[in-house]
């Protein structure tokens, strides 16, 4: 009892924020996001698979290729629906949610741990935590079923254990780092950069340290054996399916159908997007954020950039040095695509170091403050400002905005739950676009009612209903022409509008023989 009393004593703030971190995250998790967008119903599909097919793959392929690490975490909380018929788990958007708040919560820990190991500073370490807890950034990937949450944690611990071995030379931090190092590259694409950050890292030895490797290199190829080890799967995923390893280069600022004819200049405004989307103009994409708003908080935000130039004037260490690498690298996979810039979701894998640079900015300034007691009010202060803006921002103004509910797709949501709840037909037509039904067709698995997805221009040819007991389901943008070819085929079908509850916008309209 004393030990874990002395543990509380220790540790309650950081407890505290991991609390808080927590209960942003799985806050009316069921309704908010509002809706379910297709990717995050792709994932549900492959779920789906794997529990019912036994469908085991290290990447899918439904919505592209897809890193399967997350896909299992997220079948987890599916398969307790269904073994312990929890209904709220069985096929529902938070099935598919959990994993990524908890995943969430954990990376404030770790955070946390990077930021302390790198700075040698507890502080640090607790206000990047906090800062990333209240983060509206950072809310919104932990409550998406996006498989991007798991980077920034991986990210944490590679970093952590490498820190550690270099500083340390302790075998068993090496062996971590190449596990964590490995396990990363079953979470998100973006990770394909970090060898950028070990060529530059080799680069800085041979300026600032170069004994290390000469030192260090049963180690480093005990880490890479670590490595190796744990990405035995992929690599044999990669010799069946060798198209995997390139993942997408459609939307590359290289392809001239984006690049407005320059892919250098096209780079450049990518990164000069990038400078801005933290303060001033952030990501447009409802899904990503609150569209086009900063993507910090005013109170945390302004911070980063203190402990940005504390890194460059401190290039020479080992640790700032790795900051300004792992920043440059994760910034990669946006700023060399030519399509939805600024883009937060492609730049996930920078919050680790901005959320460090964030408590080192945030520690640089209290630290001239004399008063323990002040500088203790003054984090709180701020953490509590960033915090109240940040919760807003996601829990108030996100939801008050029918692009959020459009974003994800709130009509294919409500037109699950009709084909859930409304009487048996022999068939339900649904005359909308085929990628939305990745939702109706997750929300409905359960029930199973019977779907035919027909465009526009295949009604007449394929609309062929063997019996009276039909459903017509029609987005509204394709009404007129749909009821034009129905008529043609002599069905006078009297649509009646669904409308949403929250702003009473007409989603879809469904008619009844």
């Amino acid at each position: 009892m004393q030990k874990i009393k002395d543990f509380l004593k220790k540790n309650w703030v950081l407890l505290l924020i991991i609390v808080v971190a927590a209960g942003l995250r799985l806050y009316k998790l069921d309704v908010l996001p509002p809706g379910l967008y297709p990717d995050e119903a792709a994932n549900g599909q492959d779920v789906i698979r794997m529990l019912e097919e036994g469908d085991h793959q290290v990447i899918y392929g439904t919505n592209g290729p897809r890193e399967a690490l997350f896909i299992y975490m997220q079948g987890f909380f599916v398969w307790l629906g269904k073994t312990f018929d929890i209904a709220a788990l069985k096929f529902t958007a938070l099935s598919l949610r959990l994993a990524p708040a908890i995943i969430g919560t954990l990376t404030v820990w770790a955070v946390y741990l990077f930021g302390k190991e790198l700075s040698n500073k507890k502080e640090v370490g607790l206000l990047a935590a906090a800062a990333m807890a209240v983060s509206s950034w950072h809310i919104q990937f932990s409550r998406n079923g996006f498989r991007a949450i798991m980077l920034p944690l991986i990210l944490c611990f590679v970093f952590y254990f490498f820190i550690r071995a270099y500083r340390e030379g302790k075998l068993k931090d090496y062996l971590w780092f190449g596990a964590f190092l490995g396990l990363g590259f079953y979470t998100y694409l973006s990770i394909r950069m970090l060898p950028l950050v070990f060529m530059a890292f080799i680069l800085w030895t041979w300026l600032f340290d170069k004994k290390f490797l000469k030192e260090n290199y049963k180690k480093v190829l005990w880490a890479l054996g670590a490595f190796g080890v744990v990405m035995i799967p992929m690599l044999i995923h990669f010799v069946h399916v060798p198209a995997d390893i390139f993942g997408r280069a459609s939307t590359s600022i290289f392809n001239p159908e984006l690049n407005n004819g320059s892919a250098i200049k096209t780079l450049l405004l990518n990164i000069k997007k990038e400078l801005l989307m933290f303060n001033f103009a952030g990501d447009e994409n409802f899904r990503h954020n609150l569209g086009g708003s900063p993507m910090l908080e005013l109170a945390t935000g302004i911070f980063m950039w203190v402990g940005a130039a504390i890194s460059v004037i401190k290039i020479k260490k080992v640790e700032h040095f790795l900051l300004l690498a792992l920043f440059g690298a994760m910034s990669v996979p946006m700023v060399i695509t030519a399509e939805g810039i600024p883009h937060a979701l492609r730049l996930v894998g920078t919050l680790p170091v901005i959320f460090v640079w964030i408590g080192l900015g945030i520690n640089f300034v209290l630290e001239k403050i004399k008063s323990p007691k002040f500088r203790y009010l003054a984090a709180a202060l701020i953490v509590l400002v960033a915090g109240f803006f940040g919760a807003k921002k996601y829990f108030v103004d996100f939801p008050s905005h029918a692009e959020a509910r459009e974003a994800y797709t709130e009509d294919m949501v409500y037109m699950a739950e009709n084909l859930n709840n409304l009487s048996a037909v022999d068939m339900n037509y649904l005359i909308t676009g085929e990628f939305g039904l990745k939702t109706v067709y997750f929300l409905t698995h359960e029930k199973n009612p019977p779907i035919t997805q027909l465009e526009t221009y295949e009604i007449e040819n394929e609309f062929r209903p063997t019996s009276q007991s039909f459903r017509v389901y029609v987005t509204p943008s394709w009404l007129p022409e749909a009821r034009k070819s129905l008529i043609h085929l002599k069905y006078q079908l009297d649509f009646t509008p669904v409308k949403s509850r929250v702003d009473g916008r007409t989603l879809y309209y469904v008619g009844k023989n």
